[in-house]
């Protein structure tokens, strides 16, 4: 609980000198349409939502300079590795941030997708807790979605598969 209080409040901290970010802000409803974003990934490829539609997408909104983010990504990694080739895909929205995202997941050895400066989509979502994950299904409604440290995936994820 302190990690993400802690979180909150570098969140909005952060936020301010970058102009966004608040903590009265509220998620989008689980079954709602998930609002389409166009964002660029590290290699500099722009990614949209709707490009993605028919497949299980995961948004985990982080930061560098947010220790409890780094306690979600080793999960995003293995849904990656899992989940890969069944149609799911994992992004990390780097958000509010002022460092390197790409050095700080290359570090770390992670393999899953990054989209950059996604302050706007952030904002259009209702985060005000870093971090954030939402799960949107292939039909692109909101089937799960969380601020803070979450818990395990998998059973959400096989659940979209059918499995």
């Amino acid at each position: 609980m302190f990690l993400l209080l802690v979180c909150s409040w570098a969140l909005n901290a952060e936020a301010q000198k970058t102009g966004g970010g608040n903590d009265k802000k509220t998620l989008l409803a689980v079954g709602t349409a998930a609002p389409d974003w166009e964002l660029n990934d590290s290699d500099g490829k722009v990614q949209t939502l709707a490009q993605y539609r028919g497949k299980i997408v995961v948004l985990d909104f982080w930061a560098t300079w947010c220790g409890p983010c780094a306690a979600v990504m080793p999960q995003m990694q293995k849904l990656h590795e899992k989940y890969k080739d069944k149609g799911v895909v994992v992004f990390g929205v780097s958000t509010w941030e002022q460092k390197d995202p790409a050095a700080a997941m290359q570090a770390k050895h992670y393999t899953y997708g990054l989209l950059l400066k996604g302050e706007d989509i952030a904002e259009r979502y209702g985060i005000g807790v870093l971090p954030a994950v939402y799960i949107i299904g292939a039909d692109g409604r909101i089937v799960y979605r969380h601020e803070g440290v979450s818990k395990d995936f998998n059973g959400i994820i096989k659940k979209q598969l059918g499995e």
